[in-house]
């Protein structure tokens, strides 16, 4: 009988966050800048789905303003209220969740959150959570890496590649090494993504840092996909924000 894979403990949680974290400020194209600039804007409650550990929503200069982060993962949850108790931090299914007394001025889709939703269904009710939960005059804001389904197909030969290196305050600097398998199971446009990050010193063989993680799916958007799946839902595209990057604004038509 084959073994059961490990579960990462509390500690190794936290180091996978962390390491996702920089991953995505140094991979993500000056995103806490543009959040930051976005949530000035405006003056009323923000809302970020899928906020993890809080990268975004504690970067943002809102300490007077409502702040709700809405995620899955209620290790991150923990992390975030450790690092700053006053947003609330909710451990929910941003699909579903509702909360009728929420009117945000802006509704926060980012760290590539798009890219791991890998159903339709599932981003149709997570575009309707944020048009719903967003004020007449407000603004849904998406953010994350654009993956061109072709280059996707091309890529999905299991081989582990160099994807992004930085300088870590822990580790010196890091590499992180990315494959993409097929997997007929995940349907069109979608591949299982593996992650390694190894800390590299001079004149020393490169070292793993943390224990390898499951494979998890991601998927190939669409800009029309996205577009359509958001419009049924009542959410209309006001601004493209960025052309290599799939940075939208857009405006709730619920009343």
């Amino acid at each position: 009988m084959a073994a059961l894979p490990l579960r990462e403990t509390a500690r190794e949680i936290r180091r996978r966050l962390v390491a996702d974290e920089r991953d995505l400020t140094v991979g993500g194209d000056g995103d806490l800048e543009y959040w930051s600039r976005v949530a000035a804007q405006s003056d009323g409650s923000i809302v970020e789905i899928g906020c993890g550990a809080g990268r975004i929503l504690l970067s943002l200069n809102a300490a007077k303003r409502s702040l709700i982060g809405i995620d899955l993962d209620c290790e991150a949850l923990s992390l975030a209220a450790e690092r700053d108790a006053r947003p609330v931090w909710e451990c929910a299914d941003g699909r579903r969740w509702r909360d009728t007394s929420v009117s945000a001025s802006l509704v926060i889709l980012g760290g590539d959150l798009i890219s791991v939703i890998t159903r339709e269904a599932d981003l149709r009710e997570l575009f309707l959570t944020a048009a719903v939960h967003c004020a007449p005059d407000g603004q849904v804001g998406i953010d994350a890496t654009r993956i061109d389904p072709q280059r996707l197909a091309e890529h999905l030969n299991g081989t582990w590649a160099l994807d992004l290196e930085r300088e870590d305050e822990e580790f010196g600097v890091v590499q992180r090494y990315s494959r993409l398998s097929a997997d007929a199971r995940l349907g069109s446009n979608v591949a299982a993504l593996e992650i390694r990050h190894l800390a590299v010193a001079p004149g020393r063989t490169p070292t793993p840092l943390y224990p390898d993680r499951a494979p998890f799916p991601i998927r190939a958007w669409r800009s029309e996909e996205i577009r359509s799946i958001a419009e049924a839902v009542g959410l209309e595209l006001v601004r493209v924000e960025a052309d290599d990057r799939l940075r939208w604004l857009l405006r709730s038509t619920h009343e």
